[in-house]
């Protein structure tokens, strides 16, 4: 692996992999904090040398000083599950004569996240190393030389994508080093990709739409890489999305699908798009799709998990605004099965629960909303204080509203159904814009108010 001051992320890697690691080789590039220290308290081989702003070269320092027969590569920000160890130690055991691809789970807050497979473990052998100052790989000098990439149930959490700041602060310098290559060597279609999705992350549409139609212009491209040409039409879809332009996002959206049809997330994006032109025929089909279909990860990175719970969401709201309450409670009892630790499920399914007036199957999910996650739940309160007063217990709901105004007090929910319980209606019927707030609200709970 290489390092520079990682000294808060470093300790929790090389903890999770000693128990199958022969040999740990670090490469520091420059620290200034306890990094290197931290390593050779695991026993590592450090070696310390100045960043030359090209990853493939520090990476390749690194294979210089391994001496075991298979290597396994890291970052910092990376943890080898525990479930994960007795794989990699049977994956030892095989003839170096293959490269090995594990499930990489770039995890987010709530247990989300992409999920991909990436070339991990191969041989230790001189002619095989890493190419590309950024996004730096190793697989085509391996594919050169006849090696198959194999994959493996072996999953690495990745830890670096978290803070969605921190992701664009990586992108901004990313797509600074990837352009400095493409002037230099020229790009491939994976480069070209990685230009694009720098920038739409960072979100400067305007550079991506040049790139992605940049990479859709090279010849049979969708012929030799599917997964990358999908990816294009994907970016250009989520643009196109964000202009509002609703129709041409679902059609790029669907040109993504012909290509690769496990992609759950882009079955979603469309799902969006459609229902936004008021196909919610289409809609619903694509978000089927999606809480159907299995998890196949592949070359590229996808949120299966957001994808589920948000198509279980979506889902369950169209079909309760159209009236067909009997599937919505099917669907949305599906989400609580697949997704039992979910606030927001449950919230969707008390609101659900609420309308079809069972009401003490709504208290219980919005109870135990609040347990899994209380600050910035409003909604499950809101709900709770609407059974209260179905009940007729008004004290309990003023009660309610009182206890919880430290926590919501500025919220515009909290504020328009605190005002919608203690005011009467002639008060605020001259109030065009708290009767806006108010019917948002009460569509919300599907008009429950």
């Amino acid at each position: 692996m290489i390092v520079k001051n990682e000294s808060a992320l470093l300790g929790r890697c090389l903890q999770s992999v000693r128990e199958a690691a022969d040999e740990i080789v670090v490469v520091d590039t420059g620290s200034s904090d306890s990094t290197v220290d931290i390593a050779k308290s695991f026993g590592a081989v450090v070696i310390e040398t100045k960043w030359q702003n090209d990853f493939a070269q520090a990476r390749n320092i690194s294979l210089q000083h391994a001496s075991g027969q298979w290597i396994l590569w890291l970052d910092a920000d990376d943890v080898v599950p525990q479930e994960s160890i007795p794989g990699l130690k049977e994956l030892k055991k095989r003839t170096p004569e293959c490269v090995f691809a594990m499930l990489i789970r770039n995890e987010r807050p709530c247990n989300t996240g992409t999920e991909f497979m990436q070339a991990r473990m191969f041989p230790n052998r001189a002619d095989i190393f890493f190419e590309r100052s950024i996004h730096e790989q190793m697989m085509p000098s391996a594919l050169r030389l006849g090696m198959k990439l194999q994959n493996t149930n072996v999953v690495i959490e990745h830890h670096g994508y978290a803070d969605p700041v921190v992701l664009k602060q990586k992108a901004s310098r990313n797509v600074e080093m990837l352009l400095k290559e493409y002037e230099s060597s020229g790009g491939d279609p994976v480069m070209l990709l990685e230009i694009a999705d720098s920038f739409l992350l960072i979100e400067d549409h305007e550079s991506a739409l040049i790139w992605y139609n940049k990479l859709l212009k090279i010849p049979k491209c969708a012929e030799t890489v599917p997964a990358i040409v999908s990816q294009a039409y994907c970016g250009l879809g989520t643009i196109h999305l964000n202009k509002q332009e609703f129709q041409k996002a679902a059609d790029l959206f669907n040109g993504a699908l012909k290509l690769s049809p496990w992609r759950l997330d882009v079955y979603y994006n469309r799902a969006v798009a459609l229902e936004m032109v008021d196909d919610k025929n289409g809609a619903l089909q694509c978000l089927g799709r999606v809480i159907d279909m299995q998890p196949q990860p592949g070359q590229v990175g996808v949120d299966f998990r957001a994808a589920k719970i948000k198509s279980f969401l979506r889902m369950t709201r169209i079909l309760a605004e159209s009236g067909n309450m009997t599937l919505a409670e099917q669907v949305i009892t599906q989400g609580l099965a697949a997704f039992p630790a979910r606030q927001e499920i449950k919230n969707m399914a008390g609101k659900i629960f609420l309308k079809s007036n069972r009401l003490m199957d709504a208290l219980h999910e919005f109870e135990k909303s609040i347990l899994i996650i209380n600050e910035g739940n409003i909604d499950a309160y809101i709900g709770l204080c609407i059974i209260y007063n179905i009940a007729g217990k008004q004290d309990l709901v003023y009660q309610t509203i009182r206890s919880i105004e430290p926590l919501f007090k500025g919220n515009k929910k909290y504020d328009t159904f605190k005002r919608y319980i203690s005011e009467k209606k002639e008060k605020y019927a001259a109030d065009e814009s708290f009767k806006q707030d108010l019917a948002e609200l009460q569509k919300e709970f599907f008009f429950v108010l």
